[in-house]
């Protein structure tokens, strides 16, 4: 009776090692920056994101349950538990600190600007006046972009042109494309 009443403090001893581990994976999701920056001042960066909180929670997490689960199951020892909970948390950790990494290196597009605009084709969508500002759409990385545009002579809506310089982040000098 003292071995099924020890096995089963052994088996509730993991259950809320894993779920406090599961805890911590689900505040990492939900509170993201918000809850790694609480833990910002210790800055323990060591070993490239081992020591974030998915992944620490996913070894906890798994780690505790598969010892509970190896307790309850077959009877053992917590030790032994123990020990087929360590070999599941390394693997699931392992995973976790596989997939953040992988994340955190993702390659991205650089960020879109308009200083690489001049040259760049556009079509205008509001008349140009002589003296005043219009509207052209430009295809820029990718995607169409609306500016306001100033040219040297006035441009009818609809005609093709040619971004000559950036004047802001939201206009552009313009001329008439060539044919």
């Amino acid at each position: 009776m003292l071995e099924f009443a020890l096995r089963g403090d052994a088996v509730t001893a993991f259950i809320v090692i894993g779920a406090v581990g599961l805890a911590l994976v689900l505040l990492s999701l939900l509170l993201g920056e918000v809850f790694e920056g609480l833990f910002g001042g210790l800055d323990i960066d060591v070993g490239g994101g081992i020591f974030s909180a998915p992944v620490l929670g996913s070894f906890l997490a798994s780690f505790g349950f598969g010892a509970a689960l190896i307790v309850y199951a077959t009877g053992a020892g917590a030790a032994l538990g123990a020990l087929g909970g360590l070999a599941s948390g390394l693997v699931v950790g392992g995973i976790a600190l596989a997939m953040m990494r992988s994340l955190v290196n993702m390659p991205t597009d650089d960020t879109v600007s308009t200083s690489g605009l001049a040259g760049s084709a556009g079509v205008v969508i509001t008349a140009i006046p002589a003296d005043g500002f219009g509207e052209v759409t430009v295809r820029h990385h990718g995607s169409q972009h609306k500016y306001n545009a100033r040219a040297l002579e006035p441009i009818p809506a609809g005609s093709p042109v040619r971004v000559t310089a950036v004047l802001s982040a939201s206009a552009v000098q313009v001329e008439r494309a060539s044919d």
